[in-house]
């Protein structure tokens, strides 16, 4: 069983202490009652909702691109549906988003991003209106790339410098595009025009950007770094979740991030998500299926295999935390790819299909 992507275990010590040192004051995040439904029962609305919203980004994409009016009723609607979702059950969207397919990279990503912002949003408690208007803020952010020549934005290789000013373009093309079509809160274009932008003044930013809601200036800069790095790219393989949240917090390390937002975000989907695929200092294999949010270091996990020998085990599931002072070697030393372990989230997680 390959593991050669796997994080060294002296390097995953130094995350875990520096996401303990991160988390060491609780946000003010809200805690979320029991879920009105099931996740099992929640998973396969969501998916539908997820795809649906996938299908009116991808027309949208398609108007913009082609100079016609992008209608934003079936956007708000949508959004709407992700809302009552979310109120059914706060982690089956969110799940669904953590999960990356080999998809249209796009469409997925601006989805993911809606999602993300809009579960951020709820935990720290912003009105149901905000939520919405955040979440199609997300599903928009990127619509600029539409202007951008296709064979610049899936190249395979670096970008050369005149290729990254041309793509770095967006952020103004699609704010123009989106202050000329009717119907896009000001949150919507308050995220399109600042979403590369950078506390220290380093990325790129429109400087006629609204200075209301800065929050989320903040915080979809750091969930458009989060889904680009875990995401497919024809260029490079994606990132695992928790090497993507060291990264980010390095960057708030160096005021490039807003640190009480980088907080909340990891807060939201924990240190190693579900669907993250874990090694224990006991060598056995597993997949995260549930955060434990009392303590993110401590997940909820499926195990499948063992390191020593290679070979697949009897599924089992088992709550790290419950093992966590027992001595037994349950502690996660080491994560990776879900290839590099030869292992198919759609046929291990519970309630897989919903993934597909």
């Amino acid at each position: 069983m390959e593991t050669t992507n796997a994080i060294d275990q002296t390097v995953q010590q130094q995350l875990e202490a520096q996401l303990k040192e991160l988390l060491d004051e609780e946000p003010e995040t809200k805690r979320f009652p029991a879920p009105n439904v099931a996740l099992g029962e929640e998973l396969g609305k969501a998916a539908e909702i997820k795809k649906q919203a996938k299908k009116l980004m991808a027309n949208a994409l398609d108007d913009a691109r082609m100079g016609r009016q992008i209608s934003m009723k079936p956007i708000h609607e949508i959004t709407q549906r992700m809302m009552e979702s979310m109120l059914n059950n706060d982690d089956a969207l969110l799940n669904l988003s953590l999960i990356k397919r080999r998809d249209d990279y796009l469409f997925q990503h601006s989805v993911n991003v809606g999602v993300f912002l809009m579960a951020v949003a709820r935990s720290l408690d912003f009105e149901e209106n905000v939520v919405i208007a955040v979440g199609i803020g997300g599903l928009m952010h990127d619509i600029g790339m539409v202007r951008i020549p296709e064979d610049i934005y899936n190249k395979p290789t670096k970008l050369t410098d005149y290729e990254l000013r041309q793509v770095q373009k967006h952020v103004e093309l699609g704010h123009r595009l989106l202050v000329r079509t009717p119907g896009v809160p000001e949150i919507a274009l308050v995220i399109a025009g600042s979403h590369h932008s950078r506390q220290d003044g380093s990325g790129y930013t429109l400087n006629h950007v609204s200075e209301r809601y800065t929050q989320f200036q903040q915080l979809s800069a750091i969930i458009d770094i989060y889904d680009a790095m875990t995401s497919h790219r024809p260029y490079r393989r994606p990132w695992t979740a928790t090497n993507a949240l060291k990264k980010i917090h390095e960057m708030s390390g160096k005021r490039q991030l807003d640190s009480s937002m980088v907080q909340s975000f990891i807060h939201r989907i924990g240190i190693y998500p579900v669907g993250s695929v874990i090694r224990l200092e006991n060598q056995l294999v597993g997949v995260v299926t549930q955060t434990n949010w009392s303590s993110l270091l401590y997940p909820k996990v499926r195990l499948l295999a063992d390191q020593r020998d290679g070979k697949k085990i009897e599924s089992r599931d088992v709550d790290l935390l419950e093992w966590k002072d027992k001595g037994q070697g349950y502690t996660i030393v080491a994560s990776g790819h879900p290839d590099d372990w030869g292992i198919d989230l759609m046929e291990v997680l519970p309630h897989g299909e919903a993934y597909g």
